[in-house]
Order: C-alpha cells, then structure tokens, then sequence
C-alpha cells in the first residue's frame, strides 16, 4: 500500500511539473497497472491519501505534545503523597519545639532538632511545597475543613483558630488547614 501512495505521489508531482512547464498532460501508461496520467480518480486519490498522511502526522504529532505535557503533569505531582507524610512529621517537630521550656532553648540537642526541622522545611519548599496561611481569613471549603465553630467577634466564617496547617504543592492543595471558623455570638436576654 505505501508503494502505491508513493508512487501515486510521484505521478503527481511529475504531471504538475508538466503542466507548470507548458506542456499538456499525456496519456502514457504508469507503472501502475491501469492507471494513467489523465484519469483524474487516480489524481484524486493521491490527493486524498497525501491529505489523509497529514492528518494522522498532525494526530500523532498532537497526540505526542499531549502525553509529554500529561507525563510532565505527573511528575510534578508523584511525590504528594510522600510530600503529605512528611508534613505529620514536620508537625511533630512543630508540637514538640513548642514545648520546649524557654531555660533548654539553647542546649545543642535542642539546636539541632531545630536545625533538622528547618532543612526539612527548606527541602519540602525546594520541592514546590508552600504553606498556606489561614488566620483571620474568610473560610475557603477548598483550603479549609472546619472542626469547630466558636463565638467571636470577628465576623462569621472568618478562621479564628487553625489547628493544622494547609498546604500546596505547586497549585494543588494536597492538605486542607483544619480550622474552627467564627460565629456570631449568642444574644442572652435577660
């Protein structure tokens, strides 16, 4: 079959240069078996094949930009779930550095749990890893999964509190902030 298209691709390129030439299309055998230069179905299905080989190189051509920008996609996002293990270790070192009482702060051990955190933080961001802040905010369903409702006098549905942090990976929340959202404060009457 590609012998065929080739060959009716010759034959057409060589009655085009004929006519660009001047000189009249001929009625001589092609190689072929019962096809010749002036029946034009033989024209038409050259030019029907070469219109069709475009098509399927365009395809392909698009199909090929797709899987790359899809295997790009994934590779950016294959290490959320590993990447949202570590932030329960991060919050680990967050909870227990907090209880460090103020007299241990400069012991060495303390320092380098302190150190060890901060590479750990240094190497999450490295990877695309940011935090989101969530205080004083208007609750967001996307960022935020609320777990308490409390009376405040800010105003309803702003974050009053933020139990865990949110974060992202690039563009993509890969851990909601768990948070306690305001409400209105109950009138007594009395």
């Amino acid at each position: 079959m590609e012998e065929k298209t080739a060959k009716a691709q010759e034959l057409l390129e060589e009655r085009l240069k004929r006519r660009k030439n001047g000189h009249p299309p001929q009625a001589a055998e092609s190689s072929v078996p019962g096809v010749t230069e002036e029946m034009p179905e033989a024209t038409a299905d050259a030019e029907t094949l070469k219109r069709d080989l475009q098509r399927v190189a365009a395809d392909f051509a698009n199909y090929r930009k797709r899987n790359e920008a899809d295997r790009a996609e994934f590779a950016k996002y294959a290490k959320a779930e590993l990447i949202a293990k570590l932030l329960d270790v991060l919050d680990g070192y967050d909870r227990a550095l907090a209880t460090v009482p103020e007299e241990l702060r400069s012991q060495p051990w303390v320092e380098g749990m302190w150190l060890v955190e901060r590479k750990l933080r240094q190497i999450l961001e490295n990877e695309g890893l940011q935090p989101v802040d969530s205080l004083g905010k208007p609750f967001d369903p996307y960022l935020h999964e609320a777990v308490a409702h409390l009376e405040s006098d800010e105003p309803e549905g702003t974050i009053v509190a933020e139990y865990q942090k949110a974060y992202r990976l690039h563009d993509r929340v890969i851990r909601p902030a768990l948070v306690a959202v305001a409400k209105m404060k109950e009138h007594t009457s009395g």
